[in-house]
């Protein structure tokens, strides 16, 4: 596989009390950005990770590809005015020889690399393919008088989340034919279809969520420990189970 990850990270957080540094707030003592370039370099399918972040972003971004040995990253590129512009920018800063485009957002650190591995079979099969979850809610349309418009038929309804991956001529085609319109396009798929390509959903993850609001941020926290427990437990088994089958062979 040679599948390069496209990670923009250079948001200015608007729900998050305008913190350009979100990727940067830690979660159980590890930035978020860590998180999820670790899930990545995790995933034996990703070859490459190119992470866009802002200008001034740019030496601590290094830092932390250093700090964390995170050897699949490629240097961090610049990212731009808006998310549609970073996902730009890391693809042109992309390997020549990537057949496949990865993209996930540096918002979404509970990622788990069987997911990440799973939506690239999937987008193998396909051409492309994005994880996501069937609503479970009810979706309705309203006005600017939060007056009801439409009420949506939730069971063709998904609600979509990274990462996303998509044949590299077919990201290719799409972004030169978007140009100017990157903006109008809610996520990389929307702008994939626009272009007249097929798209495949795969089942995601509910703790893969989307850091947004500072309230996310406890629910990832909480998550992230929960994982981090259940790992310790399962090692302490293992080492009790493996002292036990050490104790019957002797005797």
């Amino acid at each position: 596989m040679s599948v390069v990850a496209v990670v923009p990270a250079a948001g200015v957080g608007a729900r998050f009390n305008g913190a350009s540094n979100k990727p940067f707030v830690e979660l159980q003592g590890v930035p978020m950005l860590a998180h999820v370039l670790q899930a990545l370099q995790a995933a034996p399918s990703v070859r490459w990770i190119v992470v866009a972040v802002r200008s001034e972003q740019l030496r601590a971004a290094q830092a932390l590809i250093t700090r964390y040995h995170l050897t699949k990253v490629l240097p961090p590129c610049e990212g731009g005015a808006s998310r549609a512009a970073s996902v730009a920018n890391g693809f042109a800063a992309a390997p020549g020889e990537a057949q496949w485009v990865l993209v996930h957002d540096a918002a979404r650190p509970c990622v788990r690399p069987q997911l990440i591995e799973e939506t690239i079979r999937a987008a193998q099969c396909d051409g492309s393919a994005v994880c996501g979850l069937p609503a479970s809610v009810t979706v309705k349309a309203v006005d600017d008088e939060r007056e009801v418009r439409l009420t949506l038929d939730r069971e063709h309804l998904w609600f979509i989340q990274t990462p996303q991956v998509f044949r590299r001529e077919w990201f290719a085609q799409a972004l030169a034919r978007a140009q100017d319109r990157l903006d109008q396009f809610p996520d990389d798929a929307a702008m994939v279809e626009w272009a007249g390509f097929r798209v495949r959903v795969v089942d995601g993850d509910p703790l893969n969520i989307k850091v947004t609001t500072p309230e996310d941020l406890m629910l990832a926290e909480a998550i992230l420990g929960y994982r981090a427990r259940g790992q310790k437990s399962e090692v302490g088994h293992q080492k009790k189970s493996g002292k036990r089958r050490t104790r019957s062979v002797l005797v």
